[in-house]
């Protein structure tokens, strides 16, 4: 079913999808990508003859086909003068996932209580690890500021640890005002981290320069009513180019969409399989075009939507191929436009492209208009 000629093309249900769908640095603007026609090998959304507009890319699951992780010798080590076996180097439940300017995928691993640093071009494997003063004891979002600075929240300790460029550990803080922080995002403009906070059911927002806190945005929904501005177990949160943020406000089923200030703009969603609707929503990001991505955990698949909630294409179904996902989690896009996700089951970070339709060459069109102002999740 074609909706309204959109360049998009959706399904008729998310069902359905479950089912069939087996086959197979921000000062610079966002890089197009050329939308010819895919080669046949290439795992696509939509099918032909319909354009493409995702693009499967890559995978890491056992991160010891990238690299050795630098590893200092134990004190077991140095006395002994033997060796300990390395530790095997893979995913096991990965949930928040972010790139630098340097193009690198930083994945946080709840199980393994670290973070995962996969530098794609020189195929190597760092590691963020917290301290006796600077525990991390299940780590869950990730995000960067423009220095390449790392912020981390952990639902155990309750708090944000923060790791310089270098990749030290330089502060924690938080814990006087978090509950369990789920997703954060940086807006860049504002000197801002917001943090998901599930467990108070509001988001809580930090200066990101002295680490201060700054308020509480929203409160927890009453039961059975879903008020604007209020929130029931938000477990993700992105910021677009203009500061607005998306929330996942997962045990509502729905989007909400507020001002950098905290105020109300828009819901969109409600609990539902059909195109639109979702169950368990968790990652969320934002493309450079403004289209709205939403992970669900229950359909294993991501949604891609306008502003304004309209469907226009699913991403995924249950399964462990390519292109499948099994708890799917995080979701993120970096200035390229490319989508990262995490999956919890089997411990894996998914790559893919999003195509960009090409604008006609006689086009009057503002190039402002539909979003374009707005950026990825987690890169301001």
């Amino acid at each position: 079913m074609q909706l309204s000629r959109h360049p998009f093309l959706f399904l008729p249900s998310i069902a359905f999808l479950i089912a069939s769908h087996s086959l197979a640095a921000d000062k610079a603007p966002p890089k197009k990508i050329a939308s010819a026609a895919p080669k046949p090998t290439e795992l696509i959304w939509p099918l032909p003859p319909d354009p493409p507009r995702v693009r499967w890319v890559t995978e890491y699951s056992d991160l010891a086909k990238i690299g050795k992780t630098a590893k200092k010798a134990s004190w077991i080590e140095k006395v002994s003068g033997a060796k300990t076996p390395d530790e095997k180097q893979e995913l096991r439940r990965p949930y928040g996932v972010a790139t630098d300017s340097h193009g690198r995928i930083f994945v946080a691993d709840s199980e393994r209580k670290v973070v995962f640093v996969i530098d794609r071009d020189g195929k190597a494997l760092e590691r963020r690890e917290g301290t006796g003063r600077a525990p991390l004891v299940m780590p869950v979002g990730v995000a960067i500021d423009a220095q390449d600075r790392l912020f981390v929240s952990d639902a155990a300790t309750h708090s944000i640890t923060y790791f310089d460029a270098a990749g030290e550990p330089v502060a924690q803080f938080g814990s006087a005002q978090l509950g369990r922080p789920g997703g954060i995002a940086i807006d860049r403009n504002r000197s801002r981290l917001y943090v998901a906070d599930a467990k108070e059911s509001r988001i809580a927002v930090f200066d990101i320069n002295t680490l201060k806190f700054v308020r509480f945005i929203g409160s927890a929904s009453k039961p059975g009513k879903r008020e604007p501005g209020t929130f029931a177990n938000p477990s993700n949160i992105a910021v677009d180019r203009r500061g607005d943020l998306y929330i996942a406000d997962t045990f509502n089923q729905r989007i909400q969409i507020l001002d950098a200030e905290g105020k109300f703009i828009k819901s969109i969603g409600t609990q539902g399989d059909a195109p639109g609707e979702f169950i368990r929503p968790k990652g969320i990001a934002v493309d450079s075009e403004g289209h709205i991505y939403v992970a669900d955990a229950e359909f294993n698949n991501f949604q891609i939507l306008t502003r304004e909630g309209q469907p226009l294409l699913a991403v995924g179904a249950l399964g462990t191929n390519p292109g499948q996902f099994a708890l799917v989690a995080g979701l993120f896009i970096d200035s390229n436009d490319q989508i990262y996700t995490t999956e919890q089951y089997h411990g894996r970070v998914q790559v893919f492209q999003y195509i960009p339709q090409p604008v006609p060459t006689n086009s009057k069109a503002d190039p402002k208009a539909d979003g374009k102002e707005a950026n990825s999740s987690n890169r301001h």
